[in-house]
């Protein structure tokens, strides 16, 4: 990935090519394209060399043909191994604009694989056989490349019969739209075209876990999906056995199909977070979710907006705050994610809104659950933090407070929309055994909260939410011995949830309604002062 600095040249490009409406929504534009990387694709974009439909074809391309548009455009980026979902979603929602040669190549790749269908190039190329279950159905081929044993079709029917039982007869998701008016079926007939189709391919050489392709440009279309023939460890890696990796791939992607029921043009964060969430709920044991902790989420990064989308893929890493709303608000019951998607779906709240409603119907204001969130981060007050390793964040700074240096003064801090900034007090070594420490702050007016974390000598820790007056300021006591007291953090957090300018696509990266944060780089001030 070249550096973030272009991708205002992306944005432009989007706004000047004007995407066509939902048809449920005149109000509500296509969403801009998935933000993979600020590559040659981007630049072509913004030359005018593609159109944004031909920018979703190519960039579709680029999952199973990454060597022939690299030949045509240059340094093209390999898009994520979870990202094949979205991408297919941006080329169906603009698959109208095509045509030509073009619209050809786009109904292969978002066709079924026993019809052209994905990988381009690699569908099916023998009699296909599938069996049917309650509610699914399961093709796979006996030669070729995709080939699938007996023992492996018969592991993923009982998989995703499971992960179906899990989400959808457990938690009350809506099941995944039937696409039963389609002509591409090859084999089910009668009741089973009612059913949701899963075909076994061999992905891995693609570098692709699993998807869904949506079959219908529609804000609530009917998909099919796709997994591994056997997840081989050559090409998937030994972080999780071949069973492993089908499982949470299972549990993530059917989500993505429960979630075309609702809106399957919501912002990336819940997209992804929630599916990523999902691995977790349906498979508690294995961790794989758990990288994406490590590499941008809340916890690695606290200082980046938890609705950041694209780029990064920090939208996967969003999971541990569903996964704080499952564990905490809704007492570790995962129905209150799905009351939430209940509130996004098509034309009603977007993702910021739903979590504020959904909040506030049980009586909680989102700045201060955000504050909690950012205090249990810090903490790692989480179910299987210590079993799983979650990466602890840092602080942003730490003030030795004494008799030398006995008041720290204003300092200040810059924080962003939905972000963190954890600043500790430390005891110098001559700070006697009854001192204090008088913690001020002063704290913007939208969704800013100040909260204290004691570390004591022995490790253990209490926390004290700082109440905020009207003019901003906010002060709390705390004992500061250097006998009984290691530390004393402040959580200064950003909970603001005004968006400007909803649809417009300021980005990438992408925010919550592809809209404009109002309060980014807001301003908090702290200072320390010892007591004796």
């Amino acid at each position: 990935m070249r550096g973030l600095g272009l991708t205002a040249c992306l944005v432009a490009t989007l706004l000047a090519t004007a995407p066509s409406a939902w048809a449920q929504d005149a109000n509500r534009p296509t969403p801009p394209p998935v933000p993979v990387a600020d590559d040659a694709l981007v630049a072509a974009l913004e030359s005018g060399r593609l159109t944004e439909a031909e920018y979703t074809l190519e960039r579709a391309r680029s999952v199973f043909q990454l060597a022939r548009v690299r030949s045509q455009f240059g340094e093209v980026a390999r898009p994520a191994p979870r990202d094949t979902t979205l991408i297919l979603r941006d080329l169906a929602m603009r698959i109208g604009q095509l045509s030509g040669d073009d619209r050809a190549v786009a109904d292969a790749i978002l066709a079924r694989p026993t019809h052209g269908g994905v990988p381009v190039g690699h569908s099916y190329s023998v009699p296909s056989e599938f069996t049917c279950g309650p509610d699914m159905c399961f093709h796979w081929v006996e030669t070729s490349r995709d080939a699938a044993t007996p023992e492996w079709v018969a592991t993923v029917q009982e998989t995703w019969e499971h992960v179906w039982s899990a989400e959808i007869d457990a938690l009350g998701y809506r099941p995944p739209r039937f696409d039963g008016t389609t002509n591409q079926h090859d084999g089910p007939t009668g009741a089973d075209l009612r059913k949701l189709d899963v075909y076994i391919l061999d992905l891995g050489e693609d570098s692709v876990f699993g998807y869904c392709a949506q079959l219908t440009k529609s804000l609530t279309p009917p998909v099919y999906c796709a997994v591994d023939n056997n997840y081989a460890p050559g090409q998937f890696g030994t972080s999780q056995t071949p069973e492993g990796f089908l499982q949470v791939t299972s549990a993530h992607e059917f989500h993505h199909s429960s979630q075309a029921a609702y809106d399957f043009g919501e912002d990336y964060w819940l997209l992804e977070g929630t599916a990523s969430n999902m691995e977790e709920t349906v498979y508690p044991a294995i961790d794989d979710n758990v990288n994406f902790l490590r590499f941008w989420s809340p916890l690695s990064r606290p200082s980046s907006p938890l609705d950041r989308g694209g780029f990064g893929n920090s939208e996967y890493g969003s999971w541990i705050f569903w996964r704080y709303l499952q564990e905490k608000v809704g007492g570790g019951n995962p129905r209150i994610l799905r009351q939430i998607w209940e509130r996004a779906e098509s034309v009603d709240d977007y993702s910021l809104e739903a979590v504020r409603d959904e909040l506030g119907q049980r009586g909680l204001g989102f700045a201060g659950v955000f504050a909690s969130f950012a205090t249990a981060n810090r903490l790692l007050d989480y179910v299987d933090a210590e079993e799983a390793d979650y990466p602890a964040p840092g602080l942003a700074r730490t003030f030795w407070v004494g008799t030398q240096t006995p008041d720290t003064g204003w300092r200040s801090r810059r924080i962003n929309h939905l972000a963190t900034q954890y600043i500790a007090f430390k005891p110098a070594q001559q700070v006697p055994a009854g001192a204090r420490l008088r913690v001020s702050t002063r704290l913007p007016a939208n969704g800013a909260a100040a909260t204290l974390i004691i570390v004591a000598a022995d490790g253990s820790s209490t926390t004290r939410r700082l109440q905020r007056q009207a003019n901003g300021y906010a002060q709390g006591f705390t004992r500061f011995g250097r006998d009984n007291v290691k530390r004393v953090e402040v959580v200064f957090s950003n909970g603001s949830t005004r968006i400007g300018s909803c649809w417009r696509f300021p980005g990438p990266p992408a925010y919550s309604c592809f809209g404009r944060p109002l309060d980014d780089r807001a301003v908090f001030q702290l200072r320390g002062k010892l007591l004796r």
